[in-house]
């Protein structure tokens, strides 16, 4: 049975096949519960009565009135049939029948038919049948016709037939009981009303199908190769459907015998059916499961590549911090290293002082054990004596008496050298108690040092300079060089020491410390250091320095008397400062004109103070004359650089032979000539009283040169009359403090300082503000809120002098 199935069903698209391309919508033939036998649709063809109808139904419905009307009263049944021309385009003939095809089948899904095996008559005309589920008691047969031919025959469209299958069917000839035949006429009228309707939905919807198939139809007339390839095998083709016309005789036949087993087979067919659409219903359950199934997997999967992929990217971030986290440490912990290697080494040489002072002390107590054994040993002799004085009270009184008074003598002498012995050694323990001391004190000095620093990294310096551009040097001295950069958003000089004159990174540190602790408003402010590349980073001053100033190079300004005596004051201050720090004080070795620099304000500021060292005290002057007369040279070596600075100041020439320049036109009286002109009329007093004063700091013997603090009584005095050429300005300063320079306004009252003082923290204040400060019973800083070292205020004269002569810029604007 699954055999004759299958040829029917091949049966079937042979017939599509055929029949489409001559037919726009092929022959549907309508079919009730039982099919008829050819010979009796032979028969009943006569009684039959066909109204062919045009494509549009609605110009046609009245012809079928008509004939409803009128000859369906004599017995005749109504068949309505549609006729269609075929295609002229043979390209079109394919196209044409797969529109067919796909009409038919609308067809019969709209009105519900069901295709059932077709009839083959004695003429070996087939004939399709269609079953209408909905009148099973009512029939219409159409008449078999004739198979077309694709190019010469035309085709009766039965599509539109079966559609009217259902209401044609009642329309059956009249019997011979006319009450009932006009009843029948009466619902088969109603009935094709309602066909009619139908037919008018359907023609809309052909119409709508029919201009969508005009606009393929010009599409592919554009493919004009295609085209052309199909008319090339359309010889074939009509070969082809030879030869399909003979299998079809063939498959007639076999239908035939087909046809009387179908009755037989249909119920297993439809069981087989059902059995396969069961299968494939779960079979399409089952993949759909398993796509259910693999689209929840995916999603797993991306959750599980999301969380993957989150925990990763905090992976990643926690490893960065623990990288910087130990980068940090690294560097701490060469800090730390670098720091234990200084108090390691200080530490041994304490340890080696209190192992000298050790050896010395078990020195001296074995003295006083061998003096206290002499002592023991002359009293015996003492008392031997007294012995003996007694056998010869006589004659040797007088000599016993001379001996027991030489060994009192000597016994006086033991004691007192036991009291001095005492004394040292309460000295040394003293000593060793305060080199303890020392040493915590070293300690927490190098904490202070260590966060009063900050540090660079060389490519922080490499970057600021432009990878030290050659362009970007503004100095050089011997083998170090100094470059302008800009470093976290700061202008900066850097100074790239010599790591040959440094005994390694201890020294280095060392100078950064002194520098660090060395704070006054004239000494150039160290901003940090570079440990890598031996650098010191200072603050910047566009001025240059005082030799530029003073042989005029780079085509710059002259400094006026007033400047130069104001410069002299605050060097002298300067050096003052420096040589008396506490514990130690500190000479600079390297003071010129080259390493005094100008500010924005023309305020001096003494630099390169990183090659002076503190000269520390010794109590043993036999031990140590030589360290005291290498500290009387070095603080003599600063104060004759200063002498140089004055004669310069005054002759505005280089230092070579100044001083015997100078000294040769003051002995033939001869100084005005010397002088620096564009510096101004200088008063004449003041000049040769300075010129005196720079003689005898240059003092070559070192007789007669004054200390710091005589010259400042020199030269403080000068500095009061040069301040005075400009105190008239005082009263008249600019009310307007929006134009005034940052630093010449006092931070507590937001105003131009006119006596402006140096506090314990460093910053500058209006004398009359940061005293009532601390009048009112504050110990702290005003700008860092932390306690003040000290409540002393030190005269700021440079800044005063710089405001001053501020006011008299703006008074000649």
């Amino acid at each position: 049975m699954e055999g004759d199935g299958g040829a029917h069903e091949e049966w079937e698209a042979m017939w599509s096949a055929q029949c489409s391309p001559a037919s726009s919508e092929g022959f549907l033939q309508d079919a009730g519960d039982e099919l008829e036998e050819e010979q009796t649709v032979a028969a009943d063809a006569e009684d039959k009565v066909f109204v062919a109808l045009p494509e549009n139904f609605s110009e046609g419905e009245s012809t079928l009135l008509w004939a409803l009307h009128n000859l369906a009263t004599d017995g005749c049944k109504i068949v309505i049939a549609h006729v269609h021309s075929p295609a002229q385009a043979t390209a079109m003939k394919w196209e044409t029948t797969q529109y067919e095809s796909s009409r038919t089948d609308d067809a019969n899904t709209i009105f519900g038919f069901t295709t059932l095996p077709m009839t083959v008559g004695d003429t070996n005309e087939v004939v399709p049948m269609m079953h209408s589920p909905t009148h099973d008691a009512d029939n219409v047969y159409l008449k078999p016709v004739p198979t077309c031919d694709w190019e010469h025959e035309p085709s009766v469209d039965e599509e539109l037939h079966n559609k009217l299958h259902d209401p044609c069917t009642k329309a059956e000839p009249l019997k011979d009981d006319s009450n009932q035949g006009t009843n029948k006429l009466r619902k088969a009228e109603m009935d094709l009303l309602l066909a009619l309707q139908r037919i008018k939905e359907s023609e809309d919807s052909y119409l709508h199908e029919l201009s969508q198939r005009k606009e393929i139809e010009k599409t592919l007339a554009t493919q004009k190769l295609e085209i052309d390839e199909m008319k090339r095998r359309r010889c074939t083709l009509y070969d082809e459907l030879q030869d399909l016309k003979k299998q079809k005789i063939m498959l007639e036949q076999y239908i035939t015998q087909i046809k009387s087993a179908a009755k037989e087979h249909e119920e297993e067919i439809k069981e087989k059916f059902m059995k396969q659409l069961c299968k494939e219903s779960k079979k399409c359950q089952r993949i759909e499961g398993d796509l259910l199934s693999a689209i929840q997997r995916v999603k797993e999967a991306e959750s599980s590549y999301r969380n993957e992929k989150t925990q990763r990217r905090n992976m990643e971030d926690k490893v960065a911090r623990q990288r910087m986290e130990i980068e940090e440490i690294r560097r701490w912990r060469d800090v730390l290293f670098y720091e234990l290697q200084d108090v390691k080494g200080q530490k041994l040489k304490l340890e080696q002082v209190t192992e000298e002072l050790e050896h010395r002390l078990t020195d001296d107590m074995k003295k006083k054990e061998a003096i206290k054994e002499t002592i023991t040993r002359q009293q015996k002799e003492i008392e031997e004596a007294k012995r003996q004085l007694h056998d010869v009270q006589g004659s040797h009184m007088t000599e016993i008496k001379c001996t027991i008074k030489v060994h009192e003598e000597k016994l006086a002498d033991s004691n007192r050298l036991v009291q001095k012995l005492q004394t040292k050694f309460d000295k040394l323990l003293h000593e060793r108690d305060t080199a303890v001391t020392e040493l915590d004190n070293l300690h927490q000095k190098h904490k202070q040092r260590v966060s009063m620093t900050t540090e660079f990294s060389f490519v922080e310096l490499h970057q600021a300079t432009k990878g030290f551009d050659a362009g970007l040097k503004i100095g050089e001295d011997g083998s170090e060089c100094i470059y302008r950069g800009f470093l976290r958003n700061t202008i900066v000089a850097i100074k790239l020491l010599d790591p040959q004159r440094l005994q390694g990174e201890v020294e280095f540190h060392q100078q950064v410390a002194i520098i660090a602790t060395m704070r006054h408003p004239n000494l150039v402010t160290l901003v940090g250091a570079c440990p890598e590349a031996f650098a010191l980073v200072y603050e910047f001053l566009p001025n240059g320095n005082l030799e530029d100033r003073l042989l005029r190079k780079k085509s710059t300004l002259p400094l006026s008397w007033k400047a130069r005596t104001r410069v002299i004051a605050d060097i002298c201050s300067t050096l003052a400062f420096i040589h008396s720090h506490k514990p130690y004080p500190i000479f600079h070795g390297n003071i010129n004109a080259s390493n005094i620099f100008l500010d924005a304000n023309l305020v001096c500021k003494l630099g390169d103070l990183g090659i002076g060292q503190p000269l520390k005290q010794s109590n043993i002057t036999t031990a140590n004359l030589h360290h005291h007369r290498t500290k009387e040279f070095k603080l003599w070596f600063d104060v004759h650089s200063f002498g140089i600075i004055i004669l310069q100041l005054l002759t505005g020439r280089s230092s070579e032979k100044i001083a015997e320049k100078v000294q040769e036109a003051m002995e033939k009286a001869q100084l005005h000539l010397i002088m620096d002109a564009s510096a101004g009329d200088w008063p004449f007093v003041q000049a040769k009283q300075l010129a005196d004063l720079g003689l005898r700091c240059t003092n070559l013997s070192g007789r007669g040169q004054p200390n710091l603090a005589k010259a400042w009584e020199v030269i403080e005095p000068l500095m009061k009359t040069a301040t005075l050429v400009n105190q008239p300005f005082v009263s008249a300063l600019p009310v307007d403090d929006t134009s005034a320079p940052s630093h010449f306004i006092c931070p507590i009252l937001q105003e131009v300082m006119s006596d402006p003082h140096i506090t314990a923290d460093g910053f500058t204040y209006e004398a009359q503000a940061i005293r009532g400060w601390l009048d009112n019973g504050r110990d702290t800083s005003p700008m860092t809120n932390l306690k003040l070292a000290h409540r002393g205020l030190t005269p700021n004269r440079a800044l005063r002098s710089a405001i001053l002569e501020w006011g008299q810029q703006q008074q000649e604007r």
